[in-house]
């Protein structure tokens, strides 16, 4: 499996930058809008652009309905026609993005869409979170041999580990996992961002969270976390509200989000513990070692009223206390000295 998946020259992964992808579903309408969102988007920091191929006739059933906050109880069906993207939009919006040199996929609702998303050209593929056990459909995506970002939303880990084996055994193992929760907007108090956590673990492939709740607070947690990659719903001014728009950042929201993994991201070293090189340099000054704190000559034998524990830190560490009281000292050692296993003939660690 891949630690790192490279996609359109961006490596993404552990140890790299985090990837942020502008999910623009639902929140362009017709040519103008979709330029100006990805214009938007581009200015906010987003390494991509991801949109939605759908077709309603395919989606869903007649009578299913809806039951969460930002649609109520509607038919699916009549939501998702008023969404929808026309294919000669989703054309459009690739050809932009490919110009203004954008990363740019989509993700399929349905096995007939994938025929019009090849003629697309696209680097990558997402699945959503309700086709994330589509084994039969994740099978030929991967035979596509493209990067595949995988949702998890609605999903046990057996049941994610199913398609990421369906997956793998395809030959495909560039795939890049979502922790999400599949409502909206999502909850904060249901975010579970530690199975985000589980699942790199478990899998060892890119993972990141795939955010609906309101506000960036959650994925700036997922950040924190070590999330590889992060996906937000976006809108831009000027565009019309969808019903999105509640669980969608703007442009000054998502350059906040980029600017704190960017400003984070240094901060979360290597995970081996030990000095760093500004404190190699301190510790001399800023700790504490073993002092003698008068003058004394040689053959005097050191006691409690003649060493403490004090800064600067470039005498014996204080473990040593206990092995330096009662012996003689070799060398006459001037007052507030820091005590030396030479002075005392010590044999110590290096």
């Amino acid at each position: 499996m891949a630690a790192t998946v490279t996609l359109d020259g961006t490596d993404i992964g552990t140890g790299r930058r985090v990837y942020f992808m502008a999910e623009v579903a639902g929140n362009f309408a017709g040519e103008e809008e979709a330029a100006r969102i990805v214009d938007s988007a581009m200015r906010a920091g987003a390494d991509a652009v991801k949109f939605q191929t759908l077709d309603p006739e395919t989606i869903t059933t007649r009578a299913n309905r809806f039951d969460m906050p930002s649609v109520g109880t509607r038919l699916q069906r009549e939501v998702f026609a008023e969404s929808r993207t026309p294919p000669e939009v989703q054309a459009f919006l690739v050809d932009y993005c490919k110009r203004r040199g954008v990363t740019v996929f989509s993700a399929p609702s349905h096995v007939r869409d994938l025929e019009f998303m090849e003629r697309l050209d696209l680097p990558a593929y997402k699945i959503g979170s309700d086709l994330a056990t589509h084994i039969p459909l994740l099978e030929i995506v991967a035979d596509t041999g493209k990067p595949i970002f995988l949702s998890t939303g609605m999903c046990t880990m057996a049941e994610v580990r199913d398609s990421v084996e369906a997956i793998l055994a395809r030959g495909n193992d560039r795939l890049l996992l979502f922790h999400c929760v599949s409502n909206y907007p999502a909850d904060p108090a249901e975010q579970n961002l530690r199975a985000m956590v589980a699942m790199k673990r478990e899998f060892g492939l890119p993972t990141g969270f795939s955010d609906h709740t309101v506000g960036i607070d959650c994925a700036r947690a997922a950040v924190a976390l070590g999330a590889d990659m992060i996906e937000r719903h976006y809108w831009c001014e000027g565009n019309a509200e969808g019903s999105d728009r509640a669980l969608s950042s703007d442009e000054a929201e998502f350059r906040r989000l980029v600017d704190y993994a960017a400003h984070v991201l240094p901060a979360f070293g290597d995970g081996v513990k030990r000095p760093t090189p500004a404190e190699e340099r301190n510790m001399r000054t800023n700790k504490v070692s073993l002092i003698v704190m008068r003058d004394v000559a040689a053959g005097d034998v050191l006691d409690e009223t003649i060493l403490d524990v004090r800064r600067p830190g470039t005498g014996l560490a204080p473990k040593w206390w206990r092995s330096a009281l009662g012996r003689r000292v070799l060398v006459p050692i001037a007052a507030e000295t820091p005590l030396r296993p030479e002075h005392i003939g010590l044999e110590v660690e290096p």
